[in-house]
């Protein structure tokens, strides 16, 4: 059976679920990694969107609406005087950027401002705090060797021509994570799995189990990046997840003929 037949099976059938414990490591390696790869699909689409949106801000964007600061002892100043509403707030659609050098914001605050599948640009009193496609980072004035509303413009015209390379990497540095995060729950329901069946005295191997788990994942994941591409939050999503993926499992196991587990 090809992986698209079992990808299909594996959304709705436990005991074909059972019947994939037999197929070979590789198979299931393969699958983990095409799964994770369409459970990624949407992260980088909105990843890519938001940095890509950044950018779009623009130089006049940065230099018309920001005012002229300075970061003294690494903390920001407004340079002109006649800036008395702080913070400022800038929309670019699902992007947002902020500017407070009064300290009144903090990135908590910038978190619970924008929407969960939006990105933000936030110039904070002592820091620049950055967050897209639920990947957040914040960054000290210093470290980055701004000084001054010019050193910003200059950071921003080398960031939007070296786009081309970062955007790829921090992409596939993200790819990465959620493949390891997704083996390590692999092994985690195989281990649920393993104990079900006795530790083994049922006749069914942890290896047997870590392939079921492999396909009892799918249900799961499916729900999750359709929820990611319509932009819909799900309260308790990862419980939900996880609890889906244990009945699962449990259903395969459940459905392993008593006579196999006998001849073993």
């Amino acid at each position: 059976m090809n992986i698209f037949k079992r990808f299909w099976k594996s959304l709705f059938s436990p005991q074909d679920i059972a019947t994939f414990r037999k197929d070979k490591v590789g198979s299931s390696i393969v699958y983990i990694i095409v799964l994770t790869f369409v459970m990624f699909l949407p992260l980088a689409y909105f990843t890519t969107t938001t940095m890509n949106n950044a950018l779009e801000v623009g130089e006049s964007t940065l230099k018309n609406e920001i005012p002229d600061f300075t970061a003294q002892d690494g903390k920001l100043v407004t340079d002109d005087p006649s800036v008395e509403n702080l913070p400022i707030s800038i929309d670019e659609g699902n992007l947002h950027v902020y500017y407070d050098a009064s300290g009144t914001l903090d990135e908590d605050d910038v978190d619970n401002k924008i929407g969960s599948f939006d990105g933000a640009f936030a110039f904070l009193s002592k820091e620049i705090y950055v967050t897209a496609g639920g990947i957040s980072q914040s960054v000290s004035y210093k470290t980055l060797g701004i000084e001054n509303k010019d050193d910003l413009l200059s950071l921003y015209a080398s960031i939007t021509d070296m786009s081309k390379i970062f955007i790829p990497v921090i992409l596939l540095l993200i790819f990465l994570f959620a493949l390891g995060s997704t083996f390590f729950r692999v092994a985690l329901f195989g281990l649920f799995g393993y104990i079900l069946t006795g530790f083994g005295r049922g006749g069914v191997s942890y290896k047997e189990n870590w392939m079921m788990a492999t396909y009892a994942i799918t249900l799961a994941a499916m729900f999750t990046m359709i929820m990611e591409w319509l932009q819909i939050v799900v309260p308790y999503g990862m419980e939900i997840n996880l609890v889906v993926t244990l009945i699962v499992l449990f259903l395969a196991v459940r459905s392993i003929p008593a006579q196999t587990k006998d001849e073993k």
